[in-house]
């Protein structure tokens, strides 16, 4: 077991924020989570608390000694709601999961029972508005799921919960295609149920996880930061990309010739139901497959990295530099098992 890490060494808080992220198991809650322990957010808040969906994930997060975690129950109201009395920032990620929807009115109900949960931040997914709700309803959900995290704002009974809330809407995690390493190794091919021409800006993790950390530890005169509160921060890659220029890009970061395989939603679907999808929600399959008919009706021909420049002053990973950062995962004999999952994100 790896050491417990604690934070580095710092100036006191400046700040009295305590935050709590849920779905903290998760590589989006749990990166995140490492980030904000990080000496470039460490003094932005006073408390770091996470909520994880089962006793057993709570190892995922062991080698955090800084942090207070949270086993979610259900069927335990009164902990919830005195879980959110604790703190006063709430960075909710819906986990990978077919009840996520009835987790999330948990969640929220409990956060307007304690009143003081002011900045509610909402991992949301790209092109939830433009998914139709018979053919892609697990993205058209997070529409829905967006709709109950702004709800409080509006709600004089819960007092000052949701007064203060931000969307992040995370395109298609770049990570996703670590799923197709087993064809990149023996095959030399990236497999996509898509057309050549179908394009989408595949969205690096990191990117993502930067974003959130500023809109949390962000501080204006009604909770977060005036150019976060309120917001619908959507969050892609950098670059419109088809398949046969991401297998270009793969080419470049991995230094050896890789092919685009325009394959069936049948092919993509046996894929998923393989060894390399075995530790994939079945919800979150859906979820994948409803993207790449998204990306097939030409609903993701767009770019949006304003919040990467306006906060960081970067665009954001390039294609080719994600596929060298994984070259390990795509280059080794050992593929990955651990495919880092997208909001619906969460990707758990």
């Amino acid at each position: 077991m790896s050491p417990k890490r604690a934070a580095e060494p710092s100036k006191s808080p400046s700040s009295t924020r305590r935050i709590l992220v849920t779905a903290a198991e998760g590589q989006t809650g749990r990166l995140l989570i490492e980030l904000l322990l990080d000496d470039v957010y460490r003094n932005k808040y006073q408390s770091l608390s996470a909520l994880v969906f089962s006793d057993e994930a709570t190892s995922a997060l062991s080698e955090f000694e800084d942090i207070k975690i949270l086993v979610f129950d259900p069927d335990d109201q009164q902990m919830l709601v005195k879980a959110m009395e604790q703190v006063d920032t709430c960075m909710l990620i819906p986990p990978a999961r077919k009840d996520k929807a009835q987790i999330t009115r948990t969640l929220l109900d409990a956060a307007r029972q304690a009143k003081t949960v002011t900045n509610m931040v909402f991992l949301s997914s790209a092109g939830c508005e433009y998914a139709e709700r018979d053919k892609q309803p697990r993205l058209r959900e997070f529409v829905d799921l967006e709709t109950l995290a702004m709800q409080p704002k509006s709600d004089t009974a819960s007092g000052d919960t949701g007064h203060s809330p931000c969307v992040i809407r995370a395109g298609f995690y770049a990570e996703n295609l670590l799923l197709y390493t087993k064809q990149a190794q023996g095959e030399g091919k990236l497999p996509l149920p898509i057309d050549p021409d179908h394009k989408f800006a595949p969205v690096a993790l990191g990117d993502v996880v930067q974003v959130a950390a500023h809109a949390l530890t962000s501080v204006g005169p009604h909770g977060l930061a005036d150019d976060v509160r309120g917001g619908i921060l959507v969050v892609t890659g950098p670059m419109m990309t088809a398949g046969p220029e991401l297998a270009t890009a793969a080419s470049q970061g991995l230094g050896t010739k890789m092919e685009f395989d325009s394959i069936t939603e049948k092919k993509a679907k046996e894929i998923l139901s393989s060894d390399q999808g075995a530790e994939v929600d079945e919800a979150e399959k859906e979820y994948l497959l409803e993207y790449y008919s998204l990306v097939r009706d030409g609903k993701t021909n767009y770019v949006s990295n304003l919040p990467m420049l306006q906060y960081f002053g970067s665009h954001g990973q390039e294609p080719s530099d994600f596929f060298k950062t994984y070259s390990v995962c795509f280059m080794s004999v050992i593929h990955t098992a651990t495919m880092i999952l997208h909001a619906p994100i969460e990707r758990v």
